[in-house]
């Protein structure tokens, strides 16, 4: 899979040089449940959409360790605070089943304000900078998410998709990370992007309640 709302394999693992430390977060998780097709995250109340004000909620705590400190609480908080249906709504918390958000919705229509939920989600991204001396260097990053949620602040384009996270690494605040969810090669100049996806992810449009 690489752009949407279906869970699948993306890409064989690569062999990493480093690992960033955002990789451990563990957080409990509902089973995901039927999902009903409603408004979008675009749905305005007093001028301000839906989106919006998650984004807002989640931003605000930036730097914070929110809650109990778990990813779940932060998406969960932000989606109630802005008037959505949390999880709940849609099936039952259970410690390790994979959280329903909203509606799925693909890559290519995903929107700040958006859930990403993961399940043993890797990212590795090489980039080889050639001068033109001949020297040239190499720098590569890899990020894991093993069982995960997070929140969507940007939609990047290429694949790239800047995210308000907490618990990556375990017991961390709420961050900003930029995570990849398409797999290829691509050039810019004198550098050459080489980056492969593995595991699984959803993407869900939370809906007003």
């Amino acid at each position: 899979m690489g752009n949407g709302s279906l869970p699948g394999p993306i890409s064989g693992p690569g062999k990493g040089r480093s690992i960033d430390a955002g990789t451990l977060a563990r957080t409990k998780s509902p089973a995901p449940g039927t999902v009903g097709v409603g408004s979008s995250n675009r749905s305005r109340v007093s001028g301000v959409s839906l989106g919006d004000r998650i984004v807002s909620f989640s931003r605000q705590r930036r730097g914070q360790r929110f809650g109990d400190g778990e990813c779940f609480t932060l998406a969960n908080r932000a989606l109630l605070n802005a008037g959505a249906h949390g999880a709940s709504h849609y099936g039952e918390v259970t410690p390790d089943a994979d959280y329903v958000w909203g509606s799925p919705v693909s890559l290519g229509a995903l929107q700040p304000g958006d859930i990403v939920q993961f399940r043993d989600y890797r990212f590795q991204r090489t980039v080889e900078t050639s001068n033109s001396d001949g020297s040239g260097s190499t720098a590569t990053t890899i990020q894991e998410r093993p069982h995960h949620t997070a929140v969507v602040e940007h939609v990047d384009g290429g694949g790239a998709v800047t995210v308000l996270e907490q618990n990556s690494p375990e017991g961390s605040p709420v961050v900003r990370t930029q995570l990849f969810f398409t797999a290829g090669t691509t050039t810019s100049g004198n550098r050459m992007m080489n980056t492969a996806v593995e595991g699984k992810f959803w993407f869900y449009r939370p809906q007003l309640r």
